[in-house]
């Protein structure tokens, strides 16, 4: 199936609701008020990264402590939870009661011929090497709403007609299911800036798909901020926001990501300046932090989710976003 093939059968349908959209009563940007974005529903996401070495109950336990309204889950956590004795009934019930539900599925990297690496680590393969299939029943037993898509082949290994095929198959999977995807480049590996996930996601259009922008991701790769405010903002409904320094820590960059990040507003990144980009364009659904670093592993999971959260609140407050209380 070509790309005009794919346009023309998720566009056939576009008319059906996002379940994503409902699960957070999106609504449009009403200007500004008073200084702030009047984007009320947008979902407080905790991406797990800060409480990284606490497994399911310590990340459901970090959500909480830092006031979060929704929880991101990847599957090795999944699979983790599930040999530890949880059920999937369990791990939605807990994270509902915490105030926190399941609704981000962090990620799937099938949409492209290559899932991993040529350099993987087990912990790597264990997120990165599964298949789609998997990914939509893990969606539908927990009740995710929103897949994470990346770019797991090195850079240069797939041509970008494949990738546009495959991403746009992808869509049109999670449209029949009303799951929103967002995709995510990362300055290492085969999609390391916002232009190639751009020429990605503009060869297909959907209309249920948009680029996520990772503070750490744009500031340290090509650092296309122009590019960034031309774009159209149904593609921009997602953030991960966090901080670094400039220059590189650690023994490569992929060390430095996993490693070394700052939590929002420590570190030497632009974080306030793009995050008022994104938001301005009216179309921010969902935005939190992801911190992975030694400095957070050091942290209790309440503690680690409490920082999380109240750094993240300083920087969006500072970029005039307004959050619903929770």
């Amino acid at each position: 199936m070509g790309v005009a093939d794919h346009r023309a059968v998720i566009t056939a349908s576009a008319d059906a609701a996002c379940r994503l959209c409902r699960s957070v009563r999106v609504r449009r940007c009403d200007k500004t008020r008073e200084g702030f974005l009047t984007l009320p529903s947008i979902d407080f996401v905790f991406w797990p990264a800060s409480a990284r070495i606490h497994g399911f109950r310590g990340h459901v336990e970090a959500a909480k402590a830092g006031g979060f309204t929704a929880l991101a889950i990847a599957p090795e956590t999944y699979l983790d939870a599930l040999e530890s004795g949880l059920t999937p009934s369990d791990m939605k019930a807990m994270a509902a009661d915490a105030g926190a539900p399941l609704r981000y599925l962090d990620s799937l990297t099938d949409w492209a011929p290559i899932r991993v690496p040529a350099e993987c680590s087990p912990e790597l393969r264990a997120r990165f090497d599964v298949s789609t299939d998997h990914s939509f029943r893990m969606c539908e037993k927990l009740g995710l709403t929103s897949i994470l898509a990346v770019a797991g082949y090195d850079k240069g290994t797939v041509e970008l007609p494949r990738l546009v095929d495959g991403f746009g198959r992808l869509c049109e999977r999670a449209h029949a299911q009303g799951y929103w995807i967002d995709l995510e480049f990362m300055p290492f590996w085969g999609m390391p800036n916002l232009s190639d996930a751009w020429a990605i996601v503009s060869g297909v259009n959907p209309p249920n798909a948009g680029i996520l922008v990772d503070v750490w991701h744009l500031s340290k790769g090509a650092y296309e901020l122009d590019l960034l405010k031309r774009l159209p903002g149904k593609h921009l409904a997602g953030m991960q926001i966090d901080d670094g320094v400039r220059r590189q820590v650690g023994k490569s960059l992929f060390d430095d990501t996993i490693n070394y990040r700052n939590f929002p507003g420590e570190g030497e990144f632009d974080v306030v300046e793009i995050v008022k980009i994104v938001a301005g364009k009216g179309n921010l659904r969902h935005v939190g932090p992801e911190v992975f670093s030694l400095e957070a592993d050091a942290l209790s999971a309440r503690d680690a989710g409490i920082r999380s959260g109240d750094t993240s609140r300083k920087v969006l407050a500072e970029a005039g976003v307004s959050l619903a209380t929770v």
